[in-house]
């Protein structure tokens, strides 16, 4: 395999699905083999391989070294299990799934079949945060304290018509959009341990919520609050942060604000706010932007599943880690239901 291009397929040519394959086709040691899909589209007979209607006849007709799942989010357990059970390493999409006990079926049978799953969290991926961790990790920061997360766009219409699923239980602004938020918190500070939330579907009615707020507690005694509403018109998120992806207006707000005893840092932007040495707030207070080399997120997780496939790494994010941000997920919906605090257990 090592001399060889990794043979990829993706199933589910959607949005999230044609993304991987553009990020297929821009590394060399990868190809697009097969797409699955339920129905073969205008789209995918202009691409160029092989289409199954299923999974399972995919495997029947063609050799893969590893599989995409990118289908709605509902389906990623379903179209997951199939893929490990034919033995082969999968990266599935986020939500990893829409339930934490579907997620640890998930991780007996790749245990059972000794494959890897990956998971679609690619802002793992990017160098930005690469550069926070380094920044937190090295003590400039000093203790932190507290977390400020922000996830506010709003989505036209045109957005829920193209697909009914956006409308139901295991879409919405929470487990769509604010989940990167939460795993990118996990990847820089740990797990969260305590949780209180208000969420509110009062806009669109839809099964899921259009508003959302909570106070976060981490293990490591950090205090977060996150907002985050897909019908608020913002230039706080990420998207519209971070320049990740053109089709989103780029602005130079952060949506992330990171405080410590000794700094402060606001994300994407890697602002860093600091007094002068032993000031206060009585004392001038400047601002430090920290340079870095963009690549692309999701080309950057295509090249990492491909070294997991050779044995040359080890996941960036297995799916215990993702199934944690599954379970702080599950508990934000339970206390909007319950109106109580809800604490956690790994």
């Amino acid at each position: 395999m090592n001399n060889k291009k990794i043979k990829l397929a993706v199933v589910g040519i959607g949005v999230m699905g044609l993304k991987h394959i553009d990020a297929i086709n821009k590394v060399g040691n990868a190809e697009l083999t097969a797409v699955v899909d339920f129905e073969e589209s205008a789209t995918i007979r202009k691409i160029n391989c092989s289409y199954f209607p299923t999974i399972k006849q995919m495997f029947k007709s063609k050799a893969v070294d590893g599989v995409i799942v990118a289908t709605p989010n509902s389906s990623h357990f379903k179209d997951g299990i199939e893929v490990i059970k034919n033995e082969c390493a999968v990266l599935i999409e986020k939500p990893i799934t829409i339930r934490s006990k579907d997620t640890e079926k998930l991780i007996l049978e790749a245990k059972k079949k000794k494959v890897q799953i990956l998971v679609g969290h690619h802002r793992r991926h990017n160098p930005i945060m690469h550069k926070a961790k380094e920044i937190i990790d090295n003590n400039i920061l000093g203790k932190i304290r507290t977390i400020n997360i922000n996830c506010q766009m709003f989505k036209p219409d045109t957005y829920f018509k193209q697909a009914n699923w956006k409308k139901n239980d295991g879409a919405g602004p929470v487990f769509v959009n604010l989940i990167h938020d939460l795993d990118l918190m996990n990847f820089l500070f740990g797990k969260i341990v305590k949780v209180f939330s208000i969420s509110k579907n009062s806009i669109r009615g839809f099964e899921n919520e259009d508003v959302s707020g909570a106070v976060l507690e981490f293990q490591k005694g950090i205090i977060a609050t996150f907002l985050t509403s897909d019908s608020v018109a913002s230039p706080w998120s990420w998207e519209l942060t971070a320049r990740e992806n053109e089709i989103y207006p780029s602005t130079e707000e952060s949506s992330y604000l990171i405080g410590g005893t000794k700094a402060s840092l606001s994300l994407p932007n890697l602002k860093l706010w600091q007094h002068t040495k032993n000031g206060h707030w009585f004392t001038p207070i400047s601002s430090t932007k920290y340079p870095y080399k963009f690549s692309d997120p999701l080309v950057n997780q295509i090249e990492h599943f491909c070294d997991v496939i050779q044995k040359k790494k080890k996941p960036i994010i297995t799916a215990s880690i993702a199934n944690e941000t599954i379970k702080v997920i599950e508990a934000i919906k339970l206390s909007s239901k319950t109106k109580k605090l809800v604490e956690l257990t790994y």
